[in-house]
């Protein structure tokens, strides 16, 4: 009989685990949950495995300082390709639930493409790179110049920016060897190398320069006023033979407005231009730094039995390669913690994405590996950052990637921008998505944090840009929804406000989605390959005030003229239980007794100005009729007018999306507007 507790390192059953991707086939799963610490180093007596289980894990918990008192359970997912040999996801992992709550997760695997051999009857192994023992170290440097190197050669075709360019207003200049002195310089217009650092700014007090220090920084800083972070970034870059290094808190003049709003401008072409981002992926604020120590435990030996045979095989912490803070991942954060937001802190930042996605080239110090991304290609020391599991057979859409493909691509006698025109809207409306999950922490920054991507952008598909949306695809872009439960919306922010309400930068909301979001890489490339949809309204004019140097910044005021069916209705409000909490939903009822349900913008029931209470008049405009896959969307905009001033409205929520319980969706909004008369209303 097999082991109960590692089943010999053979596969179980016919069926995968529910809602893992696998690729051709179904992969076998060993899972045991909620087991004792006592129970594998019970069986580690009389099995084998278990005892080589057992000697890895706590040397694994050794390294990260977590005594075996501290465990308070765990449980094993040893994964295994199906019956036929397709491959598949063949993980083996550990999970432990410690007393203080938290988690610490093992991996096992065995070295990739080298001698590391397992016994022939241990089912489909997992293989893997060691990493560097730090991510300072020689190893990873060569890791780090092999990258660059390859990304700077003629086989990555959209990395094509040069590797000098013009250098920003302010650069920090690291020194050299014979004058290591660290200080601010204007450059006025010398072109050279330079590298970018994006890191995340914490609670505590970081060097900056302020209008009263900017002489002092001219003529020196000291290492050691610099945070750990900026101490590691000077190194680095001295390390890889760069002159001059960006750095947000200390090349633009913290107090000084008029600098801000211009330099904040230029955001794209200071990340676009530069040679290299340096990202402090894994640091919380400026004591994190970027180097860690990344270590593993080998195991080896010969195994007994006439079936044995030599094994050497490795434990670390498992590397979780989950880099995008998205809405699809708050389901993990609520039943087992956001892996983003607990081990890559500053990819959950809102201004970091635009850093992200325009340089060049991003090298990130994470929690457990140095990790690579450019515009062709993206690399880690682990070698798994671009599939699911240990499977080379299902790739990850790496958001980079799918930025660069879509705006950079070329096809011959064909203008790019215009046969793909639908799939770069998608794009934007897909960041967008992406984007308004991450933290900001002033909500009139909503538009600045993006603008830079916004002006990348528009110079590609050559239309005005709109507080958020676009002048050419607006009837698209203004059918954005919040779909969160009424305790994950917060109210309206306060005036002044950020956006107009037909923009969803005028809301403070982590789950504004769109029906086309893209899932899949080259999905959707042309508008003849868009599912079929239909608009009833019409757009007038659509103007913006900006507040800042140019329209990819804030915005003053924002007038969306519009024409379309109007229905009126009464607002609704209900409240249910969903999961043990209370949830408020809201719909619009109309004459007849049509009841349709309505996704609220925003908390409606907070006093003051955008209060809106059950039983008010609302206005609904006939927007769209939408297919995503086997559900329609019949799209309104739901209105309430702006007092004393006539035919003037502002957005308060989106009906229509999603199957209608009843009667269908369709023949609902048939009757809403069967009668309706079109007009032309302003949306501000």
């Amino acid at each position: 009989m097999p082991c109960p507790i590692c089943h010999d390192f053979r596969g179980i059953g016919e069926k995968r685990e529910k809602g893992r991707p696998v690729v051709g086939g179904e992969s076998r799963t060993h899972k045991l949950v909620g087991l004792h610490w006592g129970q594998i180093t019970a069986s580690a007596e009389s099995c084998f495995i278990c005892e080589m289980l057992t000697r890895g894990i706590r040397g694994c918990l050794r390294q990260h300082g977590i005594k075996e008192s501290d465990i308070e359970s765990f449980s094993l997912f040893f994964h295994y390709e199906n019956m036929v040999g397709t491959v598949a996801d063949t993980n083996k992992e550990f999970r432990f639930r410690l007393v203080d709550g938290s988690y610490f997760d093992i991996e096992l695997f065995a070295e990739e493409e080298s001698d590391c051999p397992v016994p022939a009857d241990w089912e489909t192994f997992p293989t893997y790179e060691r990493t560097s023992p730090r991510t300072d170290s020689d190893v990873a440097m060569a890791s780090i110049q092999g990258w660059i190197e390859e990304c700077l050669g003629p086989s990555h075709e959209y990395c094509i920016a040069p590797t000098e360019a013009e250098l920003p207003t302010r650069v920090i200049d690291v020194g050299t060897g014979s004058n290591p002195t660290i200080r601010l310089v204007e450059p006025r217009g010398k072109v050279a190398r330079y590298i970018c650092l994006s890191h995340c700014w914490g609670r505590e007090q970081i060097i900056t320069t302020t209008r009263s220090t900017l002489k002092e920084r001219a003529a020196g800083i000291r290492m050691e006023d610099l945070s750990r972070t900026f101490q590691d970034a000077v190194v680095l870059t001295r390390r890889l033979g760069v002159q001059y290094i960006w750095i947000d808190s200390l090349c633009i003049v913290q107090d000084d407005l008029e600098d801000w709003k211009v330099e904040s401008a230029k955001m794209c072409d200071v990340y676009s231009r530069a040679y290299l981002t340096i990202s402090a992926t894994h640091s919380r604020d400026g004591r994190g730094g970027l180097f860690r120590e990344t270590p593993d435990v080998e195991v080896s030996g010969v195994a007994p039995g006439a079936g044995g045979g030599t094994y050497r095989v490795f434990f670390r912490e498992r590397i979780d390669h989950q880099l995008e803070c998205t809405s699809t991942g708050f389901w993990i954060e609520e039943h087992r913690g956001h892996m983003t937001i607990e081990h890559y802190p500053i990819l959950t930042r809102a201004w970091v994405l635009q850093e992200r996605l325009l340089s060049t080239r991003v090298l990130h110090f994470g929690r457990y590996e140095v990790f690579f991304e450019c515009r062709s290609e993206v690399n880690c020391e682990c070698t798994g950052i671009g599939y699911y599991g240990s499977s080379t057979d299902i790739p990850i859409t790496i958001p980079k990637l799918v930025h660069a493909d879509a705006l950079d691509s070329e096809m011959d006698g064909v203008d790019w921008a215009e046969y793909a025109h639908y799939y770069i809207a998608r794009l934007w409306r897909t960041m967008v998505s992406s984007y308004v999950t991450l933290d900001i922490t002033k909500h009139g920054d909503r538009l600045p944090a993006i603008g830079g991507l916004a002006k990348h952008m528009a110079a590609r598909r050559r239309s005005a840009y709109r507080a958020g949306l676009w002048q050419d695809t607006l009837m698209d872009d203004l059918l954005w929804y919040c779909n969160g439960a009424s305790r994950t919306k917060r109210p309206r922010p306060p005036a002044p406000r950020a956006a107009p309400t037909w923009s969803w930068a005028s809301v403070d909301d982590r789950r504004i989605m769109y029906t086309d979001d893209i899932i899949y890489w080259n999905e959707g490339l042309s508008e003849e390959e868009r599912e079929p949809y239909q608009h009833f309204a019409r757009v007038e004019e659509c103007t913006v005030t900006p507040g800042g140097v140019d329209e990819f910044g804030s915005i003053v005021h924002g007038r969306l003229q519009i024409s379309g069916r109007l229905a009126t209705g009464i607002l609704g409000r209900e409240v249910e239980m969903l999961d043990g909490e209370e949830n408020v939903t809201h719909h619009v009822l109309f004459p007849g007794g049509v009841k349709m349900s309505m996704k609220a913008d925003y908390l409606l029931d907070v006093p003051g100005d955008d209060q809106v209470l059950p039983g008010v008049e609302v206005t609904c405009l006939q927007m769209a009729w939408l297919k995503y896959g086997s559900s329609d969307a019949f799209v309104s905009l739901v209105l309430r007018p702006v007092a004393g001033a006539d035919g003037i409205y502002e957005r308060i929520g989106c009906m229509g999306i999603g199957n209608r319980r009843g009667a269908s969706l369709a023949d609902a909004f048939e009757l809403v507007y069967r009668s309706a008369a079109e007009q032309t209303v302003v949306i501000i």
